[in-house]
């Protein structure tokens, strides 16, 4: 059968893709799966294609099932659009919805356009759905799916059991190779996305990650690791792991191989600060694989914010983390949630940290209840607005202690106070200088780092925000 997958347009308030644009990783994944039982597959990226060109080749290849990735919130309205409109042009098509979005609240997807929802890993899901309409079995003996029946929805139970990485084939990188140059990260480019594990056995409640594996933690071998890593052209890598390191051995012997295999690649990972706190040769192992970045959910300064979200952790590792991180030379970028109950004192308090560590690289996202998550089921009641687009983690959609404009002040000035701090320790015509070269060797292009310092300069600005709640 012919099956295609088509990431919806850029949209949003604010397009959050002015520093990082990446692959559709879980579409490849999926893709490749279906690839290996004889079934013809193709990828439609309409940021990078533009809905009418994309859509027009879309129905050139003619497919019998169309899936649509909805892995964000923010998401949902493109993504059910998008449906009526292929539905409409092409009214044999059957169209499904997946991602992490959809799995988490599928019943939200409840429209006529839509025939399925994949709730679980698409791996397991699609190639029994895909085989089922080829061979025009009942779809209700197919697990894993919420199907659209007489105008409502029917669960057909549980996905099946989740295998071992190594049984899934390499993703279908070939499927979107003409797309490779337009990923990057950070003014790194081209850029490919590689998960070497799923899943987190930590429970923080603003997260529907170990919801979605329902706390189930799995791993790809290093050989297997390997494997993948040769067969990526792109020199940046974005380890999709929530917590890279959770298993330290694993770890080790996966900068051995790399190492050994002779592969040298710029990675950024996400991973805990107890996990540098305890085991800081890990990063020195990792930066003999190339260069290294570091991502951080720090979420708190203080341990009673870190209590709030449940993050299982202590401020102290956090400050303790960052300076094992400026000892070794590896570049980090840690994250906070800014609360919308905070006072005036609080926004003090991290403005203040910023400057005691030095962490000029820190991003702030608004706590944000999203559908699938604890802090949805213990919030939902007091969210101000249904406009999903809002969602962003960057708007307010709870009510705020301060008001709507004193907040955003406040939320806006920390954007500024980290990039005043970034020219305090680096110099500003050396990070204007720096980006040149990398415009100059390639690396990026001048657009992606205009949009990137006009970021920094729209999100200082408290008008960028409240234009939304207008």
């Amino acid at each position: 059968m012919k099956v295609a997958f088509v990431k919806p347009p850029v949209g949003g308030i604010l397009g959050l893709e002015m520093l990082t644009f990446v692959e559709p990783l879980g579409p490849i994944c999926v893709a490749a799966c279906l690839e290996a039982e004889g079934h013809e597959c193709k990828v439609y990226d309409l940021r990078i294609d533009g809905e009418e060109h994309g859509l027009a080749l879309c129905k050139k290849f003619a497919p019998d099932v169309v899936g649509l990735q909805c892995n964000f919130t923010t998401e949902r309205n493109r993504t059910v659009r998008l449906a009526k409109r292929i539905k409409r042009e092409n009214p044999g098509t059957f169209v499904v919805v997946g991602g992490h979005d959809a799995s988490r609240d599928p019943n939200w997807f409840n429209d006529d356009v839509i025939d399925a929802v994949a709730v679980g890993d698409g791996e397991e899901v699609m190639p029994a759905m895909v085989d089922a309409i080829q061979r025009g079995h009942d779809l209700a003996t197919v697990p894993g799916l919420m199907l659209h029946r007489d105008g409502r929805w029917i669960s057909t139970g549980h996905a099946p059991t989740r295998k071992n990485l190594d049984d899934y084939p390499l993703p279908a990188r070939h499927l979107i190779e003409h797309y490779a140059d337009h990923y990057y990260i950070n003014f790194h480019k081209p850029l490919a996305l590689m998960e070497t594990a799923r899943g987190c056995p930590f429970k923080c409640n603003f997260c529907s990650v170990w919801k979605f594996h329902e706390s189930t933690f799995r791993e790809k071998s290093p050989a297997r690791v390997v494997r993948e890593l040769q067969a990526i052209k792109a020199d940046a890598i974005f380890i999709t792991d929530d917590i890279f390191w959770m298993n330290v051995k694993r770890g080790e012997e996966m900068a051995r191989q790399i190492k050994a295999a002779g592969i040298k690649k710029f990675f950024t990972v996400q991973t805990r600060t107890d996990i540098i706190c305890k085991f800081p040769h890990l990063i020195e192992m990792w930066k003999d694989c190339g260069k290294l970045a570091i991502f951080l959910g720090l979420e708190s300064v203080t341990d009673e914010g870190l209590k709030a979200v449940n993050k299982k952790n202590t401020a102290n590792n956090n400050e303790r983390a960052i300076r094992i991180l400026q000892d070794l030379g590896v570049g980090f970028t840690p994250n906070f949630i800014v609360d919308p109950a905070w006072t005036r004192d609080d926004f003090k308090r991290l403005r203040d940290w910023i400057d005691h560590t030095g962490a000029y690289n820190s991003g702030f996202s608004v706590l944000t209840p999203l559908p699938g998550t604890d802090l949805w089921d213990t919030a939902k009641e007091q969210v101000t607005t249904h406009d999903w687009e809002m969602y962003d983690i960057v708007h307010a959609v709870l009510p705020t202690t301060l008001s709507l404009d004193d907040f955003y002040k406040e939320y806006s000035a920390l954007w500024r106070h980290a990039l005043d701090v970034r020219y305090r320790y680096r110099g500003k015509w050396k990070t204007y200088m720096q980006l040149g070269a990398a415009v100059a060797t390639g690396k990026v292009s001048l657009h992606n780092v205009r949009r990137g310092l006009g970021m920094a300069k729209t999100f200082s600005k408290p008008e960028t925000f409240l234009r939304a709640h207008e």
